[in-house]
């Protein structure tokens, strides 16, 4: 393949994904004000901010089958196009409610990016380079990811809130453009089937046994990875290690370069891993299992250092992206015309355990009330303590549904 001919194919599609990832960090960064500005308690602001996550939740399916349906390009035009109205909406919100319904106009653009991008990758890169594609298609979240850190909260000295959705909105419709104009279009396997039929696909999909296994894992692990920066680390670095709001920046900075040298080393490690004689789902589940350490380091509130606390949030934000390989590897099982709709119902999985975390968190601070804005230790490490077993549960599940599966006849 021509480089100009990959460079079209990729670049359109890592920069909307770059723009709408900024969403999901931001969150975190603003939360305070968000709080304050509008007069939100934490689970108000949890649900707030979560709608996005709720929104993604539902519009999961409904896009997974456009994509297969339809062009990609335009279909993905159109959800930038709508997280950009989102943007706005929030820029011009009085209220929570308002702020709610603008990040779930939000999540169609954020959510879609990823599934796009694995999709159009998959029509046309070959199979062994799709975890090097979408490792890539990650490392441009992260960059967005970390636009909403540090650069943001740069920013932030000379413009508000407010104002920086609408900036971002300007950029969204500028990516839609660049989406439509520069990408190649191809036509999808799909073409010609009814909406039945491919509904129909889509059952095929939800009665495997093959989803059921991995679903689950996907949910906790990229939903905590989801969820938890987006919102709660920010308050958790400033409540148990006493972080001030510009080392607080800069550590959000840090955890979404992380993910962007995730990203950037997906493809490198999957490799490895295949060389060393490891299939995808067992390098997921050692991911899974390293993940669960650091979460059991965070709820164990261990802090002898800054450093530490930056050593440990870069180690949170580099290991669960890796879980993206579940993607790849699960596409291997089902036909090419199924990409988009799987992988919708992957995201759908991860987006729900985002809102589950995302809410849980809140309701547990809410329950260890407080008098001087903060969040309590105790109401920290409650809520860090039900990820980890939420984890645990989700990898037994994997290697018993697994084991389960080797002993089967094939068919």
């Amino acid at each position: 393949m021509q480089v100009s001919l990959a460079l079209r194919i990729f670049l359109p599609f890592a920069l909307g994904y770059l723009l709408s990832s900024i969403f999901r960090s931001i969150g975190s960064l603003i939360a305070n004000d968000l709080a304050l500005d509008l007069g939100l308690n934490a689970g108000e602001l949890g649900f707030a901010v979560s709608a996005f996550f709720l929104a993604a939740i539902f519009v999961q399916i409904p896009y997974g089958i456009m994509l297969d349906r339809y062009d990609p390009r335009k279909v993905y035009a159109v959800s930038l196009l709508l997280c950009a109205a989102g943007a706005i909406m929030v820029a011009l919100t009085p209220n929570m409610l308002f702020l709610a319904l603008g990040r779930a106009f939000i999540a169609i653009g954020t959510s879609a990016s990823a599934v796009t991008s694995f999709k159009i990758y998959s029509m046309w890169f070959p199979p062994e380079r799709l975890p090097l594609a979408n490792g890539l298609s990650i490392a441009s979240g992260g960059l967005g990811l970390m636009t909403g850190t540090a650069p943001a909260a740069a920013a932030m000295q000379f413009i508000d809130w407010r104002e920086i959705h609408l900036i971002i909105a300007g950029f969204l419709v500028i990516g839609a453009t660049i989406v439509v104009t520069i990408a190649p279009s191809k036509p999808t396997k799909s073409v010609g089937l009814t909406l039945g039929q491919q509904i129909k696909g889509l059952s095929v999909i939800l009665k495997s046994s093959a989803f059921w296994r991995v679903a689950p894992f996907v949910a906790v692990l990229i939903g905590t990875f989801g969820g938890y920066p987006s919102l709660w680390t920010g308050p958790w670095v400033r409540d148990v290690a006493n972080f001030s709001d510009s080392q607080t920046a800069i550590l959000m900075l840090v955890l979404t370069a992380a993910m962007t040298a995730s990203g950037l080393a997906t493809g490198f490690l999957a490799d490895l891993a295949k060389r060393i004689g490891l299939t995808p789902l067992d390098f997921c589940a050692f991911v899974g299992w390293i993940f669960v350490a650091i979460l059991a380091l965070i709820y164990l509130q261990w802090i002898p250092s800054d450093t530490a606390v930056f050593i440990i949030w870069f180690s949170f934000g580099f290991i669960a992206p890796l879980g993206m390989v579940m993607y790849p590897a699960m596409g291997a099982l089902f036909p090419p015309e199924y990409t988009g709709r799987l992988n919708a119902c992957l995201t759908l999985s991860w987006f729900l355990g985002s809102f589950m975390v995302q809410n849980i968190y809140g309701f547990v601070l809410n329950q260890f009330p407080t008098s001087d804005g903060s969040y309590a230790l105790g109401g920290h490490r409650l809520g860090t303590g039900i990820m980890v077993l939420l984890m645990i549960g989700a990898l037994i599940w994997f290697h018993l549904s697994l084991e389960f599966a080797k002993r089967q006849p094939a068919t």
